[in-house]
């Protein structure tokens, strides 16, 4: 069970807009407080190319936009596939 008193419909209504907004919002916050767990915990694995607020806030928007009201999943769990399709990491072969 996931606590949280935000639904992932309304953290898509939150995250209205132009994707690539960096304005400082609840929306663009919520993103990267995930980005940067997920980032720490190497659950996503940006580069230093691949890795601005930008690329991080308008992927993740878009993700909302287009798959978004598809999900069954708490909020968090959207963000996080969002973040990792777009920041994956690279897997080491000789495990």
């Amino acid at each position: 069970m996931v606590v949280s008193a935000l639904t992932t419909e309304e953290l898509i209504a939150q995250c209205r807009g132009k994707d690539a907004d960096p304005a400082p919002s609840f929306c663009t916050g919520y993103i990267l407080g995930a980005f940067d767990t997920l980032s720490m915990a190497r659950e996503i694995c940006p580069s230093a190319t691949k890795g601005s607020t930008i690329d991080a806030v308008a992927t993740t928007r878009k993700y909302l936009r287009t798959k978004g009201k598809k999900a069954k999943a708490a909020p968090i769990f959207v963000v996080r596939d969002a973040l990792r399709r777009s920041f994956a990491c690279k897997r080491n072969a000789k495990r």
